[in-house]
């Protein structure tokens, strides 16, 4: 049992390299088709590379400033950092949603006319122009920009100043410089000179809608950051064009500071506005109280400075009374705020906080909600209001709007606190106004007035002038390190271009063949029949070259002969009986060589100093005799009728000394029934007597019966297979027939083994032994362990000699496909 299961292992092995020889022999036999398949793709690739419109890669460096803009405590930041909702990393999320939103990049179409495309289309490659053009399509901006819809003309020019338009549906003629309605709306072709026009040449102007053309290029702009702690980011983007992806970036950078200037400046301008509004209004009440004024003075016939008269008093102001009037001016500001606040219309818009310096806590809180009021509307370019993101900065701008309105209300009361008791340490200077006559009281009175409006209109100048200061010196969040450069090619890869093309090479010859290999029905390498049949090998004739019936001649080396000689040694182990001299040829169909094998081994008994004598009793179709130029007069079928007696049947071959053939004679109408005739065994039992051997050429067994009946004439019988021509499923005759033990000693002989066809073996013979590798010990370890004479004989070698001769026969096997040994 141990024997039984190591044999299985032993063939379990060589079948895996066969499996391996045959991969290995079919990419060397058919190096002819890689080549030609890796010359046709690399032509391929330098086609393609040839005609493929090349991508660019431009890129620039900007930094990030860290300004510290923002207030707050630093704690709530680092909070807010470690939840990802603020910090360092937050302001470059905000920055590459900005720089990535298409409203950004449609002011850059804008600027650039990226919406407007020139092309220009030849026999094989189409050419774009950007920068310089052969000509120009000039449009009203507010069209431009403005558009909808897709529009796409084709221009063909003339020579003599005029040129055709068309679209899909319509046809229009004009001439330089003159206006032309198109559905696009009024527009003018000028011939620009930058580059000459080509008559009769097709031109593409091709205009979109700024917003589809600016998704599409805000998809094509990369920003990464080449660091995770760096300050710096790398804009870049692929295009077609090089100048055209510079202009891209750089412009982009340049949108984006003017951008975030003005949005660094948005509070400074609400701040201003504010001023001015409130300026208008002062002014106009102070202009007011200066006609009321005025009025008093003509009324009263007062022709000197009312102050001059009250000299006394004014001069008695207090310390108390200056106060009063800056926290009167204090005072209106914080309800102009609480105003603001309170009006829904600024709901989403910056508060005013350069009014509020004095006051620390409450600047602070206003600076902290303008801050995270941007941060917010940057955010919501990329993100949907339901994002926990801005629901977050929603919740945070709601809670600081809160606190500014508690906080201008507690700053409301104290400065009215203040104000009232600044009044009440005033209140004796009233009474001594009180004291002073009418007129004196009244004039008093409006200078007083004059004097706060005076103060709060100073004030408001001061403030505007202050914001204008702070405005001037706004910068950008971000400065450019290195204008857009161009990074040379990225598609198509040039090198790897060529190399899937010469992987392409390997692999489309590889898939034919595996493909063919999947759905032959041919039997091509061994493993087909080793797979299907447990029936011995027990020989490999290659391929004949020649046109020769006859290629085992006396002195012959040639591989096919030491082939031959190797098949004729197989055979001597399986006929292990002296008495055993009958070898009986059969096959599946007409055509696998059957009787070319039966010939030349017939030889090669005979050249080894046998007597042989071949019959051809393949009566339904010979080729014996005529391949041998004998006379087929008479033969087999005369004799076997009665016709001729059996020394005047057997012929000498013309070629061997001691080999003679017994032609067929005229073809029977009925082969079987004259087989089975006694005369036919009398021939057999005389043969026995006068030859050492006796090899008989019979009918295909696939096709008729022949072969059967034979079969009690013959001792072994060789079931010859033709590689690429039998089919697999013919293999099931052989199997049954062996299964009902029909036919005694059943081989199987492999004929035209062609090496290119990626067979197991190949063959490239060595003459160590006289006869190449050989088969001499009879195939018994190779193909399943069944003793020196096959699965038949009871073989001259002990189980260990044949364990050992087993494995000397795999590695010389392994060693005939190596590079070094190919030659011997």
């Amino acid at each position: 049992m141990e024997t039984i299961n190591s044999a299985k292992s032993r063939t379990e092995t060589e079948n895996n390299l066969i499996n391996i020889r045959w991969i290995i022999t079919t990419l060397l036999a058919t190096w002819p088709w890689f080549l030609t398949s890796i010359i046709i793709a690399l032509v391929c690739a330098n086609l393609y590379l040839r005609y493929a419109t090349p991508i660019y890669k431009v890129g620039s460096e900007i930094l990030i400033n860290d300004n510290g803009g923002k207030s707050g405590s630093k704690n709530d930041d680092l909070i807010l950092e470690g939840l990802g909702l603020s910090g360092k990393n937050n302001e470059l999320n905000n920055i590459l949603r900005v720089m990535h939103s298409k409203g950004l990049m449609a002011r850059v179409v804008q600027r650039l006319k990226l919406n407007v495309q020139y092309f220009e289309y030849g026999n094989v490659k189409t050419t774009q122009f950007y920068g310089l053009s052969p000509f120009r399509l000039i449009v009203a901006d507010s069209i431009i920009n403005n558009i909808n819809n897709y529009y796409s003309y084709k221009i063909t020019f003339d020579g003599k100043g005029g040129f055709v338009i068309t679209d899909e549906q319509n046809t229009w003629q004009g001439n330089y410089g003159m206006p032309l309605t198109l559905p696009l709306g009024e527009v003018i072709i000028n011939k620009t000179g930058e580059l000459p026009i080509k008559p009769n040449t097709k031109y593409v102007v091709a205009i979109s809608s700024v917003m589809g053309t600016a998704a599409g290029y805000a998809g094509a702009i990369d920003i990464v950051r080449p660091e995770k702690n760096a300050n710096y980011v790398d804009i870049a983007i692929q295009d077609e064009i090089p100048e055209r992806g510079k202009n891209i970036v750089d412009t982009l950078v340049r949108v984006y500071v003017e951008k975030n200037i003005e949005d660094r400046n948005l509070i400074a301008n609400n701040t201003i506005a504010f001023i001015n509004d409130r300026l208008g209004k002062v002014s106009q009440e102070l202009s007011t109280l200066e006609d009321s004024i005025v009025t008093f003075k003509e009324g009263r016939k007062i022709m000197g400075d009312i102050k001059n008269e009250s000299n006394f008093l004014l001069s008695s102001t207090t310390e108390a009374e200056k106060q009063m009037y800056e926290k009167e001016v204090q005072l209106q500001v914080v309800e102009s705020l609480e105003r603001y606040l309170n009006d829904v219309k600024n709901a989403e818009s910056v508060v005013p906080s350069g009014l509020m310096v004095e006051d620390k806590t409450l600047f602070g809180i206003i600076d902290r909600y303008n801050q995270l009021l941007l941060e917010r509307n940057k955010a919501s370019l990329t993100l949907q209001k339901t994002s926990p993101y801005i629901k977050n900065l929603d919740e945070q701008l709601d809670d600081l709007r809160q606190d500014m309105k508690s906080n201008i209300a507690t700053t409301k009361h104290i400065v009215q606190v203040t104000i009232d008791e600044l009044r009440r340490r005033g209140a004796g200077i009233n009474a001594q106004i009180r004291g002073v006559p009418k007129t004196e009281k009244i004039s008093l009175d409006y200078a007083r007035k004059q004097r706060i409006q005076e103060e709060l209109f100073l004030y408001l100048l001061k403030k505007r002038e202050e914001t204008e200061v702070s405005k001037s010196s706004t910068v950008a969040n971000v400065s450019i390190i290195n204008v857009a450069e161009n990074y040379g090619t990225v598609q198509p890869n040039r090198s790897r271009v060529k190399s899937i093309a010469v992987l392409m090479a390997f692999l489309v010859p590889i898939v034919i063949l595996l493909l063919r290999r999947m759905f032959n029905t041919k039997i091509i390498a061994k493993n087909d029949i080793m797979n299907a049949s447990d029936i011995p090998i027990i020989g490999e004739i290659g391929h004949n070259e020649q046109d020769m019936a006859v290629t085992v001649k006396s002195n012959s080396h040639s591989v096919m002969s030491e082939q031959f000689r190797a098949l004729r040694t197989n055979v001597q182990f399986l006929l292990t009986d002296k008495k055993d001299k009958v070898i009986m040829l059969t096959s599946s169909m007409s055509g696998e060589g059957k009787s070319f094998i039966a010939i030349n081994l017939a030889s090669t008994f005979a050249i080894s100093g046998k007597k042989v004598v071949l019959l051809e009793l393949d009566l339904r179709k010979p080729k014996i005799s005529k391949h041998l130029g004998l006379d087929n007069g008479i033969g087999l079928s005369t004799y076997a009728v009665g016709q001729a007696e059996k020394e005047n049947i057997i012929q000498p071959s013309g070629f061997e000394d001691n080999l003679y053939v017994i032609p067929s004679g005229p073809i029977p109408p009925n082969p079987a029934e004259l087989i089975m005739l006694s005369r036919v065994d009398e021939l057999f039992a005389y043969l026995r007597e006068q030859f050492d051997y006796i090899l008989i050429d019979t009918a295909p067994v696939g096709l008729v019966t022949d072969a059967l009946l034979l079969n009690r004439f013959a001792d072994t019988t060789l079931y010859v297979i033709r590689q690429g021509y039998t089919f697999k499923q013919q293999l099931q005759i052989p199997n049954e027939i062996e299964e009902n033990k029909r036919i005694s000693r059943l081989c199987f002989v492999i004929n035209d083994v062609v090496y290119r066809r990626g067979y197991s073996y190949g063959y490239g013979y060595g003459y160590e032994s006289g006869y190449g590798y050989g088969y001499g010990y009879g195939y018994g370890y190779g193909y399943g362990g069944y003793g020196a004479y096959g699965k038949y004989g009871g073989g001259y070698f002990s189980q260990e000699q044949e364990e050992v001769r087993g494995i000397k026969k795999l590695v010389r096997n392994i060693l005939r496909f190596l590079p070094f040994n190919r030659s011997k």
